[in-house]
């Protein structure tokens, strides 16, 4: 059997496809320097191609988590933003913003005045075709759409200024010559506390790649009230499931309850104090039940509500009779 292995393989060293294979690893052998020469020289392309291959890939993450954030809160207090949704369509050049705010300063629940807000665009590749419209929608929604993106455009930063009054910080007491001069001196704010930073980047993996055939302001609207009016109406759908839910649950308690009560019949003592005790816990987790549905009726009534009005300004959008509150503001790259 050995020799029969050996016979094979002197077969296979005699073949002209093997023939190659033996004259290099005999030149390796007697070339011990240059073998060692060889060998650094593959390892070291190799290197380098994996260095230059991080160094100029696309995908190479050259931002922070932090800087990639979607949301952002003004450091003096006044709101804060959260970019829901981040478009890019290539073949138009075009980039769809959905931003939603928060005004901390007001007691209503309608976002940030938009006439209060700065916005400035920056960007690695500068062109002046680049423009950004802010587009207002409705309540706290603003959708900002960059138009004549080039494709390799890298990343564009933008700047929001809220420049909503802090009213928490006026003072309107009658002060004395004395009073001021006692007073301890106040830091003056610096100019970052009312700014957030947005980057916008295919780098960051929250950017959907899709084609964007219109953006018109009505179509945003549009968009945005028919998925508002979709979560509005699950949410009803969870509280009526919850109601349900609800009253399986005091159907429950009533029945321990009517046992408890027969129960009660037959015992005494301290038997009968802790079926009591029982009796009673039953009666106060019925009673909090019951407030809990009737708050569930409640926000089931405020959110429909709010579906009316958001399908009447669809109406109204569709036939053209819907009033912005606020004009487009167009910004050029700075």
């Amino acid at each position: 059997m050995i020799n029969k292995i050996n016979s094979w393989i002197e077969i296979i060293k005699s073949s002209s496809i093997a023939r190659p294979f033996i004259e290099i690893k005999r030149w390796f052998q007697d070339n011990v320097i240059k073998r060692k020469l060889v060998i650094f020289s593959v390892l070291f392309t190799a290197w380098i191609s994996l260095l230059l291959g991080a160094i100029y890939s696309p995908q190479r993450q050259t931002y922070t988590d932090e800087q990639l954030k979607t949301k952002r809160t003004f450091v003096n207090g006044t709101g804060e933003i959260r970019l829901s949704s981040q478009t890019y369509s290539p073949e138009t050049g075009i980039i769809v913003l959905q931003f939603e705010t928060k005004d901390s300063t007001s007691p209503v629940d309608r976002g940030i005045d938009t006439k209060r807000l700065k916005w400035d665009l920056y960007a690695q590749k500068k062109t002046t075709e680049t423009k950004m419209e802010i587009v207002p929608i409705v309540d706290n929604k603003i959708s900002v759409i960059i138009r004549n993106v080039p494709e390799n455009f890298g990343a564009y930063a933008i700047d929001i200024t809220n420049l909503t009054v802090v009213t928490s910080s006026i003072d309107i007491d009658i002060s004395s010559p004395s009073d001021e001069q006692e007073k301890p001196m106040k830091a003056e704010d610096t100019d970052d506390n009312n700014v957030v930073q947005f980057y916008v980047t295919t780098q960051n993996s929250k950017l959907k790649k899709e084609k964007i055939k219109s953006v018109s302001r009505e179509e945003f609207a549009l968009s945005e009230i028919i998925e508002e009016k979709s979560f509005q109406e699950g949410q009803i759908e969870k509280l009526n499931h919850s109601i349900e839910q609800l009253k399986v649950s005091i159907e429950d308690d009533e029945s321990r309850k009517s046992g408890l009560l027969k129960e009660a019949e037959y015992l005494s003592g301290d038997d009968l104090e802790s079926n009591q005790k029982d009796i009673a816990t039953i009666e106060s987790n019925i009673e909090t039940k019951n407030r809990s549905i009737e708050t569930a009726t409640q926000n089931i009534e405020k959110v429909q509500i709010k579906i009316d009005s958001l399908e009447k300004k669809e109406l109204a959008i569709k036939d053209g009779t819907f009033e912005f509150s606020n004009s487009i503001e167009t910004v050029e790259m700075k």
